[in-house]
């Protein structure tokens, strides 16, 4: 008889930490496979920059020019994106008060799921419950449903072959798979 926070044999697993660093590349890896956002980002500067012209051709005959210099210069800058430096600042002071800060996690796959340890939290997941998988070159995603999903970096996995077994088990098991 196995104890309640110990791993059964046999399953494919991964172990990472918590982290801003883990956060900001799962960030990373869904907005990549949004297809309406990749373009966005991809010409976000061009994108605010037709935007300020836009707005300096409209406001130019109702408000006065050092507003309209000032309201543009806002937009422009919010339309051509934050620095990453600034997000990832802003991610680490929020996520600094979660409880799941730095938490060692192990994730592991089975035949019958996903099965997830952290400090204080066990969580069991069917496979059911995982609408679609996305293969990335670097890791694994696993969603539930549009917005909940989970990271599963191949750096985390505990033997090498864990990455190839794990995307075998996850194909079999997820219909709505792709390599992205």
């Amino acid at each position: 008889m196995q104890a309640k926070n110990e791993m059964p044999q046999g399953q494919i697993e991964y172990r990472f930490q918590f982290s801003v660093h883990h956060l900001w590349t799962s960030l990373q890896r869904y907005t990549q496979q949004i297809g309406w956002i990749r373009p966005l980002f991809k010409f976000r500067c061009l994108l605010g920059l037709s935007c300020v012209v836009a707005l300096a051709i409209l406001a130019n005959k109702a408000l006065g020019p050092a507003i309209i210099l000032g309201c543009l210069f806002m937009v422009g800058l919010l339309l051509a994106g934050w620095p990453p430096s600034l997000s990832i600042w802003i991610l680490r002071r929020r996520f600094q008060k979660s409880p799941f800060y730095n938490d060692e996690i192990t994730f592991s796959l089975s035949e019958s799921g996903a099965h997830v340890l952290g400090r204080g939290s066990e969580l069991r997941i069917g496979w059911a419950n995982f609408t679609k998988a996305r293969r990335f070159t670097d890791g694994l995603m696993l969603f539930q449903g549009p917005n909940v999903f989970n990271w599963l970096p191949d750096t985390a996995a505990v033997t090498a072959e864990d990455v190839a077994e794990a995307q075998k088990l996850v194909r079999a098991q997820i219909q709505d798979y792709d390599e992205v």
